[in-house]
């Protein structure tokens, strides 16, 4: 064997690169061009320490014993580039997006990082979401997700809160993209208008104001007073469709009360009476959870109201709204209950059509309720003045228009006294007495 000398790292590049190039293979050639290929001219070469190297008998270039590297130390520049992308010490991201499209079995979630596009959409449970949400807090400042409200209520929302997230819940809209929909165009979708938002633009997303636990729940109650009242009026309908259709003619009212059920049986088959004494006993069930639901909302009422508001009313109105503080003016809380008009303008033009009834079908039927009570017990009541002569006359379609005028006011006059802008003194209204304490409890 011979020893020869030639520059360390030159060598080392060689075996680093290429393995196979270390391969003499027993000529002796290859070695010569691979050192005129990789090693520096002789000027330069004196200056770099030198290595010592042997050629074996199996023709292969192998350093010494002493002066063998240790690779455990010599990290390739993979390795150097895999440590700096691990390093925790690298700067964060500003903010973090999260477009979630939430269904019950899997959530798409699609992340924007920064002013960065929008990265391939993931699929995660619940519980994968909620850790790869907590993950997005250490890589960014600022970490925003937003889904869209639905049946699966706002437990998602509440969780996220928990770890320190922004998260939003925005009003339910087509994001269709042309003729394609599907889970991840949603997902997508509602990162981009996420970032808008955030960045200032407010029309790009419509945000649901969020209830606390309590509020739903109180909520809740009252809703369920109402969806007692629609299962009673569907059932109702059922029977009468059944006798009509044998030609019996029209049961009208509660026929499933005793009196009126006892006037109708005589004239009725056995087998229809069947089928109605199956009703029957349905809705007597649901006419006394309805009175149950009532006197308890009506209990609820602790403060004097105006004649004709009606605390039953008063109670669902506050626990639909929830805080009325959250209404900057007028203007908002007529547009929450709907009562606004459609408009078709331009120029000096300018065209009022019906009303959008883009607000709470609920609170706008509240209110309506509470109108036609108001025009009796309220007479000196301002908008009741104003529509007097509409309200008393015979035209069915005047008097609709003018009792969503007089509603839309007084929307706005609950408004003014929930937040103390105004009394029911200076609105000239009339008060009833304050309930009693027995008949406040429960």
């Amino acid at each position: 064997m011979h020893v020869a000398k030639i520059d360390r790292e030159a060598l080392l590049r060689v075996r680093e690169t290429d393995r196979e190039d270390a391969i003499l293979g027993g000529r002796a050639r290859v070695l010569l061009r691979r050192e005129k290929r990789t090693c520096r001219p002789p000027s330069q070469a004196t200056a770099r320490p030198s290595v010592e190297f042997m050629v074996d008998a199996m023709g292969i270039a192998r350093l010494l014993d002493e002066q063998q590297p240790d690779n455990m130390n010599n990290s390739s520049a993979l390795t150097e580039e895999v440590s700096k992308n691990n390093d925790p010490k690298r700067p964060k991201a500003k903010q973090i997006f999260l477009g979630i499209d939430a269904h019950l079995a899997r959530n798409q979630v699609a992340r924007k990082k920064d002013n960065s596009g929008i990265q391939g959409v993931q699929s995660f449970s619940v519980e994968e979401l909620l850790l790869f949400a907590q993950k997005q807090l250490s890589l960014a400042e600022e970490v925003y997700a937003v889904y869209e409200a639905g049946p699966l209520g706002y437990v998602l929302y509440r969780r996220l809160r928990e770890l320190g997230i922004k998260a939003y819940v925005s009003a339910p809209e087509c994001l269709e993209q042309g003729k394609r929909k599907h889970n991840k165009l949603d997902a997508r979708k509602l990162a981009s208008r996420l970032y808008s938002y955030v960045q200032g633009d407010r029309e790009m997303m419509r945000v649901v104001r969020v209830p606390t636990p309590e509020q739903e729940r109180l909520r809740a109650q009252s809703r369920q007073h109402d969806q007692l009242v629609a299962t009673r009026k569907r059932l109702a309908a059922q029977g009468r469709a059944l006798v009509l259709s044998q030609g019996y003619g029209m049961m009208k009212g509660a026929w499933w009360r005793p009196i009126a059920y006892g006037k109708w049986a005589p004239l009725l088959p056995e087998w229809i009476r069947t089928e109605l004494e199956v009703w029957q006993a349905n809705l007597r069930l649901l006419e006394a959870q309805i009175a149950q639901h009532k006197k308890q909302l009506a209990q609820s009422n602790k403060e004097a109201l105006p004649k004709g508001f009606g605390a039953q009313s008063m109670v669902q109105l506050d626990r639909e709204i929830g805080d009325y503080h959250r209404f900057a003016n007028r203007r908002k809380v007529g547009c929450f209950g709907g009562f606004v008009p459609r408009e078709h303008s331009t120029g000096k033009n300018q065209r009022l059509g019906s009303i959008t009834k883009v607000g709470s079908p609920r609170i706008r039927t509240l209110i309506i309720e509470m109108v036609w009570r108001v025009v009796l017990f309220q007479p000196n009541y301002p908008p009741v003045v104003q529509w007097r002569e509409v309200l008393g006359g015979s035209n069915k379609v005047l008097k609709k228009k003018a009792a969503v005028a007089v509603a839309r006011r007084l929307l706005i006059d609950i408004w003014k006294m929930r937040t103390g802008r105004t009394t029911a003194q200076a609105l000239g209204l009339i008060l009833n007495p304050p309930p009693r304490a027995e008949e406040s409890a429960l």
